[in-house]
């Protein structure tokens, strides 16, 4: 099977400027790398080398600014750091350049309308252009990496093709999810320190679900899926885009959208991959607010799913991570966590992240009943997404950076 491994990579100002991230638009991704820094994206690329592929692969890195002023600043390092490798499979590089060119082709072809899928802009975005850099390589697999991870097992795109698009107990695999080896050889998170972290019980919950990695058999179902080591199938990538209108999480939000459709997700507890990420740049409070909008928003695609077809989703399928986060009670987990987190940074002297908290509690609030046809949104995209991979080969957007126009 031909496969597309795609690396997104996010660049921040650089940290002479600014050492801490300041901006919401730097410290909405985990950890942007400086503009004067060489970051982690170099590493990942030089782990590729030790795979082993006798059909071979491609490589597509999704480069993405934090701010629009530093857009070419972004394209050029990039570009930088990819020329110091000799590769012996195809690169690809989508940045701010190459969107610039394919909305040009678009807008020839009368297309403007498809405009929305070329975005650099959040995680949900970022993560749909890996899987347009699938169909434009024409993958049958597109293997999602991130550029904090390195490759250690030569055998990993054996394992990852196992069993994709193959059959396993009457049904096609169209998703595999791998899992994350910590630097100390482990996959669970560190237990809660902090009394506001117990209260949120999110770390409990992930490690809960992550149990099932060390169990039997090797290929089993799962509701949790890490972005930075996801394999897709064509059947899969090509129908089901990731939701732009969730913050974060977009992994296992993908997850829950490929059920409704259908599609299920298996855990691999042989397909791992080295996680080495650096610290977070984004502040608690801050990401305790995407999990409010992310949740929220995932809980009004349930409530207003509708399908005729003989696929149940329900949040106890999600259980027991993100599930938890998915029913009822969720505000008051919220107003428990924040209260707490609120009175630690007031102790710390840090009152504006204490104010940050309470307007997390009125933003719960806010979001506790989403209105309007939330899963219709989703479904509305993704019928759009539909028809722009269709009609992507009469367009020929690729060929307009690759030299063959």
């Amino acid at each position: 099977m031909k496969t597309t491994i795609a690396i997104p990579t996010y660049w921040r100002g650089p940290e002479s400027e600014a050492p801490m991230c300041t901006l919401e638009s730097d410290y909405r991704y985990d950890h942007a790398t400086p503009l004067d820094n060489d970051g982690t994206l170099g590493r990942a690329l030089a782990s590729l080398s030790i795979l082993e592929a006798e059909e071979g692969f491609a490589v597509a890195v999704v480069a993405a600014p934090t701010r629009p002023e530093i857009k070419q600043a972004v394209q050029l390092k990039v570009q930088s750091i990819i020329a110091q490798f000799d590769y012996d499979f195809p690169m690809m590089l989508i940045g701010p350049d190459e969107l610039v060119f394919w909305r040009r082709r678009l807008a020839s072809s009368g297309m403007s309308e498809y405009d929305q899928f070329l975005n650099l802009d959040g995680y949900s975005n970022i993560r749909n252009m890996c899987l347009l850099a699938a169909v434009l390589t024409g993958a049958d697999v597109a293997i999602l990496f991130d550029d904090d991870q390195v490759y250690e097992d030569p055998e990993y795109l054996k394992k990852a093709t196992d069993f994709i698009g193959r059959k396993q107990q009457g049904r096609t695999v169209s998703g595999v999810a791998g899992y994350y080896m910590n630097p100390d050889d482990s996959y669970l998170l560190p237990p809660a320190e902090l009394e506001w972290q117990r209260l949120w019980g999110k770390r409990e919950a992930m490690n809960e679900a992550f149990n099932i990695i060390g169990q039997e058999p090797r290929l089993k179902p799962t509701p949790f899926v890490f972005g930075g080591n996801m394999v897709i199938h064509r059947s899969l990538f090509e129908k089901v885009p990731f939701d732009p209108m969730v913050p974060r999480g977009e992994d296992i939000d993908y997850l829950m959208n490929a059920r409704f459709f259908g599609h299920e997700f298996l855990l691999d507890n042989q397909l791992w991959i080295r996680h080495l990420p650096p610290p977070r740049c984004s502040p608690p409070w801050y990401e305790i607010r995407m999990d409010i909008i992310r949740f929220a928003r995932e809980r009004a695609k349930l409530a207003t799913w509708h399908d005729g077809s003989d696929v149940h989703v329900t949040s106890e399928d999600f259980l027991p991570y993100p599930g938890i986060f998915l029913q009822s009670g969720f505000h008051d987990r919220v107003m428990e966590t924040s209260l707490e987190m609120a009175s630690e940074y007031i102790e710390a002297g840090m009152e504006s992240d204490a104010a940050e908290c309470m307007v997390n509690i009125a933003i719960s609030k806010a979001e506790a009943h989403l209105h309007g046809d939330q899963f219709g949104d989703y479904l509305a995209f993704q019928k759009r997404w539909e028809e722009f991979i269709r009609v992507l080969p009469t367009i020929g957007i690729w060929s307009a950076v690759d030299g063959s126009d």
